[in-house]
């Protein structure tokens, strides 16, 4: 025979139950993402590590890759990726400065995209770095304002490359290589307070977001994807 507590158990767990799933229908639905990199590795492998840091699935944030290294390019494959499923909330396109001729071209490309009608509503944003991605991973140990230009036969990301190999954990890094998300991972609170701090800087002195040397906006999207994973929280 069951006993009182069981009798109150048994009617309270379908309560909570109840609870649950009002509260689950209650909540927003969740944005979806898509990010478009101009690097095959790097970029992918570390933005997948930290969206699945965060708690985002695949199902909510799409990382693209392989759609060739010019600019240009990444924003054509995502734009066609875009029109193929207009369910994206935010589009992220990420790519390098360095010494790409269509740059310019691809940030006039962003510019139109936004303007359409269609698209009213949605997030669309150039996510660059001046001279390249790894500025990013430098931003993690130290603020860093010294602008980096082709010398020595090198351009300016293969000099920026150079300085990041001096920090015991890069010694061995090749652009296209392994995931270095963990290692950087608890460094991730100082790289977007000194990348934010560049970007300040950099605009002070009259250059915009996309031509300061050097800057990156990497911080805004952690920002993106940081207020996404945050919005549905049971």
């Amino acid at each position: 025979m069951a006993s009182r507590s069981d009798k109150l158990f048994q009617k309270r767990r379908p309560n909570k139950q109840r609870d649950l799933i009002r509260r689950k229908s209650s909540l927003p639905e969740r944005r979806r993402v898509l990010i478009v990199c101009e690097g095959e590795k790097t970029e992918p492998l570390y933005l997948k590590a930290l969206v699945a840091d965060l708690g985002l699935t695949t199902a909510e944030v799409e990382v693209c890759g392989k759609c060739d290294s010019a600019p240009v390019s990444v924003v054509k494959f995502g734009k066609k990726k875009f029109n193929s499923d207009p369910d994206f909330d935010l589009v992220f396109f990420v790519f390098d400065q360095d010494t790409h001729a269509s740059y310019d071209d691809a940030l006039r490309l962003i510019e139109e995209f936004q303007c359409q009608r269609k698209f009213n509503g949605k997030t669309i944003a150039a996510i660059t770095s001046i001279p390249c991605f790894e500025i990013w991973f430098l931003l993690h140990f130290e603020p860093h304002t010294k602008p980096y230009v082709a010398s020595g036969g090198k351009s300016p990301c293969k000099n920026l490359i150079s300085v990041l190999k001096r920090n015991p954990a890069f010694k061995d890094y090749e652009k296209g290589g392994e995931n270095y998300f963990e290692v950087l991972q608890g460094r991730l609170p100082q790289a977007k307070k000194n990348s934010a701090q560049a970007l300040k800087q950099i605009q002070d002195a009259g250059s915009s977001a996309h031509h300061g040397n050097p800057t990156t906006l990497m911080h805004k999207l952690i920002d993106a994807l940081e207020n996404v994973a945050a919005e549905y929280k049971i």
